[in-house]
């Protein structure tokens, strides 16, 4: 008897402590001042935001639906800028751009993705000193722009004199068309522009695995876990929220590369490195209607986003409680 009274009286002292535990935190009410002060540091961000993309947006949807000629006037067409888009008689120019947008993405985020993966643990596990030099010059190429990126890698994909081809004529092998031939030249721009942008996920990704518990690790070992089960079960969930982030980040600028492709090539390499942003820069300077062009960014913004969409969908990835 005495036993069961003291469950019971247990389980109605730990009763209120439950309800409690799972009882829905109340909000904070923040104060005026935090309130007011909050407002006017977003204000900024928010007047940018409305001058540089929703304004420009609005302006595009609107012109998207006229026949845009600076010299006859407009005339108001409805839909008809989109049917010639994607089912008119330049809708195989844009869906071959697209095409090379995710040939871009299927080539440079992976790539620039393990790189950086790599080298960044490489950076932690080495001397401090040395690391440091390492750090520096893996990101001074992300100060470079595209264009400036584009004329070195010219001299360096050069038939004749190149760096590339020198290489391989000192191994006696032939000379590579590197710019002319469009499955080399994709290739060629591809390189141009994981050299350029991987300083910059390399560091994030190096803040990320800095910002690991050496504590995992070190359990793991105890536990007699290899390099490659501490990457699997440790390291990788820990940067889930970073990956996600880079990957969205390279997916949208790898689609929406253009300066590269633009210095590289060119129109060369029958069209194989032209890409969305590519196309739009190309009708914006020779089209005659300039409705077409306003309805083609917009698709290809539409893309992008459903791109990033299903990235959120596909990683479903929450912050976490740290």
């Amino acid at each position: 008897m005495t036993q069961s009274k003291v469950r019971d009286t247990d389980v109605i002292a730990e009763a209120p402590q439950t309800e409690a535990a799972q009882a829905p935190r109340k909000k904070r009410k923040y104060k005026k001042g935090e309130a007011i002060t909050a407002y006017v540091c977003l204000l900024p961000s928010f007047v940018l935001m409305m001058l540089f993309i929703t304004v420009p947006l609005i302006i595009s949807a609107y012109f998207s639906l006229f026949d845009v000629n600076y010299y006859l006037g407009n005339v108001f067409v409805w839909f008809d800028n989109y049917h010639k888009i994607l089912a008119g008689s330049i809708s195989a120019e844009f869906y071959r751009s697209i095409l090379v947008g995710v040939e871009y993405i299927a080539i440079i985020v992976p790539l620039q993705l393990v790189l950086s993966f790599l080298i960044a643990n490489l950076i932690v596990k080495i001397n401090p000193k040395f690391s440091a030099v390492i750090k520096v010059c893996i990101y001074l190429p992300c100060l470079i722009s595209g264009i400036v990126v584009g004329a070195i890698f010219s001299f360096l994909y050069n038939y004749d004199g190149g760096l590339f081809n020198s290489v391989l004529q000192m191994f006696g092998l032939s000379k590579v068309n590197w710019t002319g031939e469009p499955g080399w030249a994709v290739f060629s721009v591809c390189i141009a522009a994981v050299w350029n942008g991987l300083g910059y996920t390399t560091l994030i990704m190096l803040g990320g695995l800095h910002d690991i518990p050496s504590d995992y690790y070190e359990a793991a070992k105890l536990d007699g876990a290899n390099w490659w089960q501490q990457t699997v079960y440790i390291t990788l969930p820990c940067l889930k929220n970073i990956g996600m982030y880079l990957l969205i980040s390279l997916v949208v600028s790898s689609f929406q590369l253009y300066e590269i492709a633009l210095v590289i090539v060119g129109s060369g390499a029958m069209h194989a490195t032209e890409g969305p942003i590519y196309y739009l820069y190309y009708q914006f300077n020779y089209s005659k209607n300039m409705g077409e062009v306003y309805a083609a960014s917009l698709v290809v913004a539409v893309v992008l986003t459903a791109l990033s969409s299903v990235i959120f969908r596909l990683t479903s990835s929450e912050k976490s409680l740290d």
